[in-house]
């Protein structure tokens, strides 16, 4: 398999660039809102703009403000909830705004099968792109910023030994009908790779007394950063071949749009939060 050295390195610029700002931004609730806010409007927009060709700009780029903002309150609501000031359960706050959009888009939107095809990617977009990314929250909440920027990186090392034993190794197609260049021996090398990875960064995390996750259990870790980012990625990849999209947009120089480089992370953020708590973690 050929592989175009000017986009890998267009690629492996913008992720220098953009990966330490990413990074630090983990450090604070605040800081964190807002990287995940800004993320999620960038997403939800790629996302309305490839599944809402037929509606008008403005009402898509309006979806897309409230999915973000919905995040941010979240989050805010998040913090009080822990502290003991807020007396209702946040997730209160993404009913809420569903009730809002759809009583608002009977309103605007007066064709029955444009409402139903809006109110449907609306709230796909608010929970699988919106909460699920929020529980970063949860996790910088209850596990520090260390355990937030393991996850983050945890992807990054996975597609990066994905996508090079597959390059190298790769034989046996993993999923040809969804995304025909992701291989099993690909899979397999993107786990083990993530596994050694997980090892390495809690004995970095034992120096000051912040490591969370054992050998045996950064096994059960990696298998689920494996399947779960490969979940999301050939999810996303249905909806670009859906719609006979290469990539979800342009926002990021040699990667293609937000989209395409945050689907696996979207679904891993609350799959690791949830297998920290079943551990007891």
């Amino acid at each position: 398999m050929a592989v175009n050295k000017k986009n890998l390195f267009i690629r492996t610029l913008s992720g220098i660039i953009l990966g330490p700002a990413v990074v630090f931004s983990f450090f604070s609730l605040p800081t964190t809102i807002g990287l995940a806010t800004s993320i999620i409007l960038i997403t939800s927009l790629e996302y309305f703009e490839m599944t809402l060709k037929e509606f008008k700009y403005e009402y898509k780029v309006f979806l897309s403000i409230i999915v973000a903002l919905t995040s941010a309150v979240y989050g805010f609501a998040l913090r009080a909830y822990y502290s003991g000031l807020f007396i209702f359960d946040p997730i209160t706050i993404y009913i809420i705004t569903i009730i809002a959009i759809s009583g608002l888009s009977l309103i605007y939107l007066k064709d029955t099968k444009k409402y139903k095809i809006a109110i449907e990617n609306f709230v796909f977009a608010l929970i699988s792109i919106s909460l699920f990314l929020s529980y970063f929250y949860h996790i910088n909440l209850n596990y520090g910023a260390t355990t937030s920027i393991l996850i983050l990186t945890s992807v990054w090392i996975y597609d990066a030994g994905a996508f090079f034993v597959g390059l190298n190794f790769g034989k046996h197609k993993l999923s040809p009908n969804y995304s025909p260049k992701k291989s099993i021996e690909g899979l397999i090398g993107g786990i083990i790779l993530t596994y050694l990875y997980i090892i390495l960064y809690e004995y970095i995390r034992s120096y000051f007394n912040l490591n969370l996750i054992g050998p045996i259990q950064a096994i059960f870790f990696a298998l689920l950063v494996g399947i779960i980012d490969t979940i999301g990625d050939l999810t996303e990849s249905s909806y670009k071949r859906s719609y006979n999209l290469k990539d979800s947009g342009e926002t990021l120089p040699g990667h293609g749009g937000m989209y395409d480089r945050i689907d696996g992370l979207l679904y891993l953020t609350p799959a690791f939060y949830f297998l920290m708590k079943i551990f007891g973690i």
